[in-house]
């Protein structure tokens, strides 16, 4: 069974001056129906020959690099060949640091780059996350197939970074949107579902 292993994004702990003025401003509702987005029911939409699940990262509110290597490690055991990763923001930007500084003996078969991090910006710091952006052209043979995702709408992490990453990653494919903000508040991602499926020269 093909596995599709998604990685989320967070917000690094070196954004917070204030932790618990994050805290204070978070509204609570018990009868609220939580919002479920495209990433939490992504396998409801793939055949049924594909095992979906997610890496069971904590704090993604206050995101640790070394805490999430802790928790994307003890996923490795139940890793299989040809493992298809989709990654969005900083969870592009924790794979990317991963595998540069850390033996992988699995083949990726697809990898999904979401709004990927590389560098701060106004609003956002990497933090424990940065990594040497001089290596990443290192991964080109790591993955068989490659995709890009941006859209020029997205506030959090410029498009500019992705047309960064496509210069190191040219043969990747480059989805570009207009409309779909960082991707966080869709409930359904279809151009994702598609490429996951399609076989590579199709």
């Amino acid at each position: 069974m093909q596995q599709v292993i998604f990685i989320n994004g967070g917000t690094s702990k070196e954004n917070f001056k204030g932790y618990y003025d994050f805290l204070e401003k978070i509204s609570f509702d018990p009868y609220e129906i939580p919002f479920k987005n495209w990433n939490k029911t992504l396998g409801e939409y793939l055949w049924e020959w594909y095992e979906y699940w997610r890496v069971p990262i904590r704090e993604r509110e206050y995101a640790d690099y070394q805490a999430w290597k802790i928790m994307f490690e003890k996923s490795i055991p139940f890793f299989r060949d040809d493992i298809i990763f989709v990654s969005g923001s900083q969870g592009s930007t924790f794979i990317f640091k991963y595998l540069i500084e850390n033996p992988f003996h699995f083949r990726i078969k697809k990898i999904f780059f979401l709004a990927a991090a590389l560098h701060d910006t106004p609003p956002e710091k990497l933090g424990t996350f940065e990594f040497d952006i001089s290596k990443i052209s290192w991964l080109q043979d790591t993955f068989w197939e490659i995709f890009i995702y941006h859209s020029t709408d997205d506030i959090i992490v410029p498009f500019s970074q992705s047309e960064e990453l496509y210069t190191y990653f040219p043969r990747a494919i480059f989805r570009k949107f207009s409309d779909k903000g960082h991707f966080f508040q869709l409930e359904r991602f279809p151009e994702v579902e598609e490429d996951i499926r399609r076989e590579k020269g199709k």
